[in-house]
């Protein structure tokens, strides 16, 4: 019954090129030609279904687009309670599935991604704004505390006809030192409120504007699946126990887990700045299907919007390394988001100035986006625990460039004279 469900209502010449695929591979399923056919044919329905994804889609056909499920008894028992176990609605406001995604892109929740070199600007959504609007929220709270000292201290100091004692004096100090944090906070409280009041002006102004465009998000994602399986992957889309015996399965539990631990190692990954405002901006996580080994960053911003158009990173469903898929994604984010930042000059300046600078002085030859992934790969995993797995000179630009937290240096500089020495220079360089 499940079967005939997914293929409800698929065009009726489609539908037969399924089944006749699917009746074929069962029969033979090592016959290389049979199986080369039944992934082409899994592939076209593949991309059918996210061409004409509706909300009312019945559930066999959600389940096909999120994990690849084309016939369950493809899977052991085992997997099929692996699968039953992950809540079909889960909310996390930056992650998706490639059911939810496609809808909230056709309804108008989100921008669509950047398709090939096509590049066009984006409406401001709700969604982008609220990270502006939590950051005001949490500027405005610190505020306040800062009121409430000032005026505790001030409730504290006597006033008498005759010069103030230490006690008064100090107290003063205490005061003028809030208060010039008070004035830094209202400037940065300043520059959030108008930011938010100028996204939600064009905000509106977008909403009067028809949005009539073709709906294209759904070659994205067959470029998505593509880029995670790579050229020499495993391109068998339909979920089957045969290939799930070494990968994991990446829910949007595991990710986010996942992500806030390497954010604990690199704290300013998604931190952006507006005008020396500091703010925490997520972009959207996209969990595709499949069997690939590659999580990736498809686009660091929405098209040419810096400001508040969010990213998009790619990780696999069921890789054979799931910390590596995801950290290779992360890594490819930060290095695509600083290399945009640099608006050209990214051979120059920042941390790809730096480090493309240092692969030209030592003659090496890959390239640089590949080699500074299985660097970053290192710096989170071995040098953040005191492991030292990179040369002196990318040691030191990274620890200046993806800098670890306070508590993770201080760590580290009792670890050993390297970290020490960079320690060292960390302090001098903030004191200059």
């Amino acid at each position: 019954m499940y079967f005939e469900n997914l293929l409800k209502g698929v065009s009726k010449d489609l539908a037969k090129e399924v089944v006749s695929a699917k009746i074929a591979l069962e029969k033979n399923f090592n016959d290389s030609t049979i199986k080369r056919k039944f992934i082409e044919v899994v592939w076209k329905l593949y991309e059918y279904l996210c061409r004409n994804i509706t909300e009312d889609y019945e559930i066999e056909k959600r389940l096909f687009l999120r994990f690849g499920l084309l016939e369950p008894k493809y899977l052991s028992t085992s997997d099929v309670q692996k699968i039953r176990k992950i809540p079909f609605v889960e909310e996390v406001e930056n992650v998706f599935y490639v059911d939810e995604w496609l809808l909230a892109v056709k309804n108008g929740k989100i921008n669509p991604s950047s398709y090939l070199e096509t590049i066009e600007q984006p409406r401001v959504l709700t969604s982008n704004v609220s990270s502006f609007t939590k950051a005001f929220e949490e500027k405005i709270t610190e505020r306040k505390k800062y009121e409430k000292e000032v005026l505790e201290i001030v409730k504290n100091i006597s006033f008498e006809d005759k010069p103030y004692n230490k006690a008064i004096l100090s107290l003063i100090d205490q005061a003028i030192e809030r208060l010039k944090k008070l004035k830094q906070l209202n400037r940065e409280v300043e520059i959030l409120y108008n930011q938010i009041e100028d996204l939600e002006k064009k905000q509106l102004s977008d909403e009067k504007i028809e949005n009539k465009k073709e709906f294209t998000e759904y070659m994205v994602i067959k470029q998505m699946l593509n880029k995670s399986v790579g050229r020499l992957g495993n391109r068998f889309l339909v979920l089957s126990s045969i290939f799930l015996t070494n990968a994991f399965m990446l829910t949007k539990e595991v990710l986010k887990n996942k992500i806030e631990e390497v954010e604990k190692i690199d704290y300013k990954i998604f931190q952006r700045s507006i005008k020396g405002v500091n703010i925490r901006f997520l972009p959207y996580f996209i969990i595709v299907p499949g069997y690939g080994d590659y999580g990736f960053c498809w686009e660091p911003f929405e098209g040419l919007n810096f400001l508040s158009g969010r990213g998009r990173v790619v990780i696999p469903m069921f890789p054979k390394n799931l910390d590596i898929a995801i950290l290779r994604a992360l890594g490819d984010y930060r290095w695509k988001v600083s290399k945009e930042l640099s608006f050209g000059h990214w051979m120059e300046e920042g941390l790809t100035g730096e480090f493309y600078n240092y692969m030209l002085d030592n003659k090496i030859k890959e390239r640089p986006d590949e080699y500074f992934l299985k660097n970053y790969i290192l710096w989170i995993l071995k040098e953040s625990k005191g492991v030292q797995k990179l040369e002196k000179e990318v040691r030191e630009i990274f620890w200046r460039y993806l800098e670890f937290p306070e508590d993770i240096k201080i760590k580290l500089s009792n670890l050993s004279y390297v970290y020490k020495n960079l320690y060292e220079k960390d302090k001098r360089r903030k004191r200059r």
